[in-house]
């Protein structure tokens, strides 16, 4: 189950109140330090500590806000979706259900060329932005490993890439479908292949998970820094190469879950500030923080133009939810392939009927991208009319 807090029911802070509230009980239990209680409040002190780390330096604060802003309205809700959650829809990520994410991709960068182009304008500019940021951030890379070796920057930032894994894992899964998918279209030798949009978008997608991945696992903080200024590298590659015909490759693998994350990554540097700098330290500190800010603000309005993008799609659309559970089928027939097991309370769009069938938009749970099914017309409850 998904919630739309960070702090709400089903959520990791959730747990860790919880996991809080037992510890509590235990001590109200206890009539002395026994060894049992000691254990098991050890136990319980190493997610705790992770979360007062996070709740001191005030990141949860910022992300919160960021949240609120719109810029983050479906990240933090769709990465608490547990483990087990997580195998179950990696289970049915199979070329039909990448085909059905690609076509709304599709759809979705048709129904308004004026957000599309919006969007280019952005990603080009901040291409741009990331590239000096790139250049300054290496330029100062020893003053910036000084002044935040003592800030726990690199171990904040595997926190947040932590909790975002489920994320992460179905982002790697969908550029590996994405670019098998598009070799067995092809049909196409290794040459034509490399050139494909969708393989390469794919491939920096993988490459920018490969990172993260790497960062959670850095041994020093300065392999981390190391490895975000790389990332840092990957994420202005992929804006300098945005084209036409590569808003809907990004959706279509879920790329855009890349922008989220270096947006907490750039709310965790926003807490970092030294007690003590040298005036050069501080005028590279300073400089760096001025870099981000603008291209903070660049992303930002990237990803407003994307949900944006998304709202225009469905926009006029009879609104419906799911009153139980039911399966998403590629075809309006029971025995098409299943895209997504829909739970009761799913949001929908209703965009077309046949028979006892509706074509619903949704949103996939593991891409957190808009896709289209058909649903079982009696699983769906109206809630409004089109205006």
């Amino acid at each position: 189950m998904t919630t739309n807090t960070p702090f709400g029911p089903g959520s990791p802070l959730n747990d860790l109140y919880k996991r809080q509230r037992e510890m509590a009980d235990l001590l109200k239990l206890a009539r002395g330090p026994g060894y049992e209680l000691q254990q098991r409040m050890k136990a319980l002190e190493g997610p705790l500590a992770a979360y007062r780390d996070l709740e001191k330096t005030g990141v949860l604060a910022q992300i919160a806000s960021l949240q609120r802003s719109g810029v983050l309205s479906n990240a933090l809700a769709s990465s608490t979706l547990h483990s087990a959650s997580i195998a179950a829809l990696q289970a049915r990520s199979s070329p039909t259900w990448m085909l059905a994410i690609q076509s709304t991709a599709r759809g979705i960068a048709q129904k308004d060329l004026g957000l599309l182009n919006t969007q280019q304008l952005l990603a080009a500019s901040a291409g741009a932005d990331v590239l000096k940021l790139v250049k300054t951030f290496d330029a100062n890379r020893s003053i910036i490993e000084k002044v935040t070796a003592a800030s726990k920057w690199s171990e904040q930032f595997r926190l947040l890439s932590d909790r975002f894994a489920p994320s992460l894992a179905g982002l790697k899964l969908a550029a590996e479908r994405a670019r098998l998918l598009d070799m067995q279209i092809l049909r196409a030798s290794a040459e034509v292949a490399a050139k494909s949009t969708v393989a390469i978008v794919a491939e920096q997608v993988l490459e920018a998970h490969g990172l993260i991945e790497a960062m959670g696992q850095a041994d020093s903080h300065t392999q981390s820094l190391t490895l975000f200024a790389q990332f840092l590298s990957l994420v202005e590659t992929i804006f300098s190469g945005f084209q036409g015909n590569t808003v809907k490759e990004l959706k279509g693998v879920g790329a855009f879950r890349l922008i989220e994350l270096l947006l907490m990554a750039f709310a965790i540097w926003h807490m970092v500030v030294p007690a003590e700098m040298s005036p050069v330290e501080k005028a590279a500190f300073e400089e760096v923080t001025n870099k981000i800010e603008t291209v903070e603000e660049k992303l930002g309005k990237i990803v407003a133009t994307d949900e944006a993008a998304d709202t225009s799609y469905v926009d006029g659309l009879p609104r419906a939810q799911l009153k139980r559970d039911a399966a998403i089928r590629r075809e309006p027939q029971g025995k098409a392939p299943v895209l997504m097991h829909g739970v009761k309370g799913t949001q929908l769009a209703i965009k077309d009927a046949r028979g006892k069938w509706r074509l619903v938009v949704y949103r996939d749970l593991l891409t957190n991208q808009l896709s289209e099914g058909w649903v079982y017309a009696p699983a769906v409850q109206m809630l409004d009319e089109p205006a």
